[in-house]
């Protein structure tokens, strides 16, 4: 006699909702046609122009490969479409990076800026260009990659004009040799008196940057401590300050910076990079001092 009833040894059938997953392989499809539609629009003419977004397209036809129950026919044949393109990408990666970097140097050429070093890791005076047209993304460093500036998309006008403002702001502040030495060696006998050491002792720089940043507020900022009222002072004016610093004794003290050993430049806090020219050659430092002359 037919019962509908499950035996003790069977157990029920996973419930298949056939609608839902036509629905998400009518979706899949048409994203994927979609996808593919623009990697043959951006190949047809100067493929090298558009390896960001073919890369992305790319990208999601190898997910949605991942995802899809579509019959092993289906996938071959997709997988033929961007084959020609992935075997391109290499060649066509090589002259974007050869467009863009002749490009780059003609737009900072225009702000009299010189550009060298090689890809993906370009150089201006001690800054560095880090270029990522994969991921249609140019990162300003200050120094080899050590305190991150800004960042635009890899448009040569663009990056030029963000490098000279961020290298004007940096570069054209009032700067006294005098006024900054008396203001660092106030900034380092506080820091030494609260850290109970004396003078002569090895100070760490964070803790000189900032100690020097606070006494260096104007008045506003002392009498009412909010945001408004900050003046802008960290670690990369505290490199460029020192670079450009010439005199180094005050009150029978000279100005000694401890160069950084291997254990102090595993954490970003525990030293500086300062450069040594315009070319970005520079040191690491990890404490300062003023050592009796």
């Amino acid at each position: 006699m037919y019962t509908n009833e499950l035996s003790e040894t069977e157990t029920p059938k996973p419930v298949v909702d056939v609608l839902r997953t036509i629905s998400e392989e009518e979706r899949n499809l048409r994203n994927m046609r979609k996808a593919i539609r623009t990697i043959e629009r951006l190949t047809e003419n100067e493929p090298s122009n558009n390896i960001y977004k073919m890369k992305q397209e790319l990208m999601k036809i190898e997910k949605i490969l991942k995802q899809t129950r579509l019959t092993d026919l289906i996938e071959e044949d997709v997988e033929q479409r961007i084959r020609p393109v992935k075997s391109e990408m290499p060649e066509w990666e090589e002259q974007a990076n050869r467009s863009f970097g002749q490009r780059l140097e003609d737009a900072l050429g225009q702000v009299d800026f010189e550009l060298s070093g090689n890809y993906p890791l370009l150089k201006v005076l001690f800054y560095t260009l880090e270029v990522k047209l994969y991921n249609n993304n140019v990162t300003i460093w200050y120094g080899p990659q050590q305190e991150r500036l800004d960042t635009c998309k890899p448009i040569p006008e663009v990056v030029a004009k963000k490098l000279q403002a961020s290298h004007k702001k940096i570069t054209s502040r009032n700067f006294d040799d005098e006024t900054f030495l008396l203001n660092l060696y106030e900034a380092y006998k506080a820091t030494a008196h609260r850290s109970k050491k004396t003078i002569g002792d090895s100070i760490p720089v964070s803790d000189i940057i900032l100690e020097y940043a606070l006494l260096t507020q104007n008045k506003n900022f002392k009498l009412n401590p909010v945001k408004s009222s900050y003046r802008e002072y960290g670690r990369v004016f505290f490199s460029y300050d020192l670079y450009q610093l010439k005199q180094r004794t005050i009150e029978d003290h000279v100005l000694s910076l401890v160069t950084a050993t291997r254990a102090y430049t595993r954490r970003r806090s525990g030293f500086l990079w300062i450069p040594s020219n315009e070319h970005g050659d520079g040191t690491y430092i990890s404490h300062i001092k003023f050592r009796e002359v």
